[in-house]
This record gives structure tokens, sequence and C-alpha cells, in this order.
């Protein structure tokens, strides 16, 4: 096994009645939250006016945010942040999905250095890297999905620039989150499919890439894979089922706590920023979706490639049960495994289903290799190019729905 750290200081409290617990753990952080919410969902199904009734019996005062987008803004942000400061918080709340979380961070953040803008601080930019504290942290995520509610990363969107990239310190990462599956009842099927989309994701990158150092990190990740795998077209029939809800929320936390990558060699998260770069140009689009139609295209260009099919046929007889004897055919057949289970939960699609026309693919190209590499080559499976970006989103678009 190769040499690692981990930091999981995030208290999880699970479960319905775990709420007096979670505003207690927050009554002993300071005396006045900043509640930060979305575009209204939270209020139209009464969470928000449970989450302030929380907050009076634990005795803390509290300032509602209102309107953080999908794929947050910058200016949101900021705007969120001047708000904050002015009132007095000294600890933000995040009552929503990994945007809302995503956002809270990097306010907390903003408000703690008392700067202005977030911008200058993601990645890319000239300050990246040089903040030095945040207000505490404390979430209660309403999807499956980004596992931001326990990691200390922040995606940030700049619509004027197509841009999305992130910030990321150790003290960003929440002092506690709590995760009721009750709060998910009310999510669409496709934001449901969204999320799991996501989960995997967290798993396929370094699993894919990455070695067989740590054979516990590879049951870890499979275990991730099977439990979105069998959960997901279920909870799909069945919006409502808090038990399932339950399992993909818990899966969704433990698919990014450090302990799916301990011991393998650490790789690059290519699909993220890759991903990254798509929806910096599409902002609607979401996280999960947009990695979802990379999936089937990125697995057969490495097959292509010859690369790492060694552990593409590990995923395709250890996830998908495939009994081909011989590496390549089995990778395949995981691939296509894949592909048909996509299809049933509808995460099977083009680019230009998720509304990424291909006259877009250069310009999106350009800025993963600028932001996420060294401004020639993105770091994959080796350096890929932009045009082997190029390559991959026009393999993407050969993939239909019907």
């Amino acid at each position: 096994m190769h040499s690692f750290a981990l930091h999981m200081s995030t208290k999880l409290l699970f479960g319905p009645e775990k709420g007096t617990d979670f505003f207690h753990s927050m009554a002993s952080e300071g005396a006045h939250a900043l509640v930060v919410i979305g575009g209204g969902s939270v209020e139209r199904i009464g969470l928000l006016e449970k989450v302030l009734k929380g907050l009076d019996d634990a005795g803390i005062k509290h300032t509602v945010f209102k309107g953080i987008e999908p794929n947050p803004v910058d200016s949101t942000i900021d705007r969120a942040a001047a708000e904050g400061a002015e009132a007095g918080v000294d600890r933000v709340l995040a009552v929503g999905g990994g945007s809302v979380m995503d956002a809270s961070k990097a306010i907390a953040a903003l408000i703690h250095e008392k700067e202005p803008h977030v911008w200058p601080f993601v990645t890319g930019q000239p300050r990246r890297g040089t903040m030095k504290g945040a207000l505490p942290v404390f979430t209660i995520p309403t999807t499956a999905a980004t596992a931001s509610e326990l990691t200390p990363h922040a995606v940030i969107s700049k619509p004027e620039e197509q841009g999305k990239c992130a910030i990321s310190y150790p003290f960003l990462q929440p002092t506690a989150s709590w995760l009721n599956p009750e709060f998910h009842t009310s999510l669409p099927a496709h934001v449901t499919a969204d999320g799991g989309a996501d989960i995997l994701s967290h798993v396929f990158e370094n699993y894919i890439l990455g070695d067989d150092a740590s054979p516990f990190a590879d049951r870890y990740s499979e275990g991730v894979m099977d439990t979105v795998i069998d959960v997901l077209p279920r909870l799909l029939k069945d919006l409502s089922n808090v038990d399932l809800r339950g399992q993909l929320q818990w899966v969704s936390a433990m698919a990014l706590n450090s302990i799916q990558v301990a011991g393998r060699k650490p790789t690059p998260f290519p699909l993220h920023a890759i991903e990254h770069s798509m929806s910096g140009y599409h902002p609607a689009l979401a996280h999960g979706r947009g990695l979802a139609t990379l999936f089937p295209a990125y697995f057969r260009m490495l097959l292509d490639r010859e690369e790492h099919i060694e552990r593409l046929a590990q995923f395709g007889r250890r996830v998908f049960w495939v009994t081909p004897q011989e590496d390549r055919a089995a990778a395949l057949a995981g691939i296509e495994a894949l592909e048909e289970w996509m299809r049933s939960v509808d995460l099977y699609q083009s680019m230009e289903d998720i509304g990424i026309p291909t006259e877009a693919f250069d310009s999106i190209a350009q800025y993963a290799v600028d932001v996420y590499g060294n401004g020639e080559t993105v770091p994959v499976s080796g350096p890929w190019t932009k045009d082997e970006v190029i390559e991959l989103f026009n393999r993407a678009n050969e993939q239909s729905k019907a």
C-alpha cells in the first residue's frame, strides 16, 4: 500500500431524530447563524420553517440568505458574504443541495477573511491557496450527490467567463452535518438520477486510473458502486421511499471521504475537470448529468487506447459480474453492462441531449486544458491534449437515448 493521510473531522448525524443533537452542536460554536438556501424549494416543502424552529429552540439567532443558484455564481456568494458580515454572523448553515453547501463554504471563508470577492481565490487565479480560515460551516443536505456535507471543497461558477473552478482548504470541511433522508423525498426523478451519477463518479475516477496497491480501497469502492447500481433503479420507481433515500444518502457521503482512495496511487480527477468546463459553459447542466454523459465514452476511449484494461476488467467482473476470461473482453462487457444500466435510469445521453452543441467543444476543451492543465494538456491517463478532449466529446455525442 502507498502512504496516505486522512482527515475526517465532520460530525455526521444520520436520521430524523438527530435534529436536536445537530442544533446543539451548532449552539456550541456561536450565537448567530447565516442560513443559506437556494431558490425556495426548502421553503415550499416546509423544511426552512423546521430549521428555523430548531435554531430558535437552541437559542441561536439567524439571518436567512435566499437565492443560491445551481452551479453557484461568484457574485451571489460575494453578496451573501457581505450581508452575513453586516449582520454579524459567526457561522454558516447550508440547507440544500451541493450548490448551496459549496456556496456556504465560500461565504464562510469570505466573511472570516474580510474579503469582498471569492473569484480571485479559485483554481487558476492569482490568490489561489492563500485563504487562512473560515467561519464554522454546518450543513443539512437535501440531495444525495456531491458529499459536500463532509468535504473541504467548493466549486464556484462565473458565467460571464463561462468559468467553473474550485477552492479547497481543510478548514472548509463542515463541523457537523445532519443527514435526514426524509428531507429528500420531494426530489424529482431526474435530480435523483443525477445524484446517483455524481456518487458513482467519485469512485470511478481513482478506481479506474489507480493501481492494485490497496485491495480494501477497491472493495470499498465496489461497495459504493454496488449500492448505487442496486438502489437507484428501485428508488426511481418509489421516490418517497425513505429507506432507499437513506441508503443513497449514506453511500453518497461515504463515496468521497478519502477511504475510497486510501492506499492507492494518487491519480487525477479528469472527468470532474472536464465536466466543470462543460457546466461552466452551460450553467443549467447538473454536474452528475454531465459526468454521466462522459462515462461510457471515457471508458471506451481508455479501452481503445489499451489503457487500464485490467482495472476496467476488474470493474466489469466485480460490479456487473461479467464472465469473460480474457481481460479486454471482460472490460468491454463491463462497459456494455454499465451502458445498459444507465439506459434503465435515463442517464445515457449525448452531448447535444444535455445542451452542449458541437461548435462549443473546442472552447470547452481549451478551458479544461488552460484551467485544469498546463495550457497544452490536462492530466488523465497521462496527458491529454485539447484534441483528445474533443475526441471524448465527439464519442459522447454519438450516444443516443433512442
